[in-house]
């Protein structure tokens, strides 16, 4: 497959020390071919700058991170400002 990296995900693969890739039970070529698939799949999938989002539902959170049951879609939204923050909760 051989594509050029990213210089922050070349990175990873040059610095991965022998011990975290054994951790993970991968080789240095290993982790370089699942970075290198990741890198074309976000290059062939990816919105790109001045497409419009996709549309998702996700579930609103309140203002302390928990959950309400309550869905809603970025399309439902249209025409309004927004902010979407993504990130771990657990």
């Amino acid at each position: 497959m051989s594509v050029e990296l990213p210089e922050k995900f070349e990175n990873i693969v040059v610095n991965a020390t022998d011990e975290w890739l054994k951790t993970r039970g991968k080789t240095r070529d290993e982790l370089r071919r699942f970075i290198e698939k990741r890198v074309i799949n976000d290059r062939e999938k990816a919105p790109k700058v001045g497409e419009d989002a996709p549309d998702f539902k996700a579930e609103r959170l309140d203002s302390h991170g928990k959950r309400t049951g309550e869905i809603i879609s970025l399309s439902s939204n249209f025409g309004k400002p927004i902010g979407l923050i993504f990130g771990s909760y657990t």
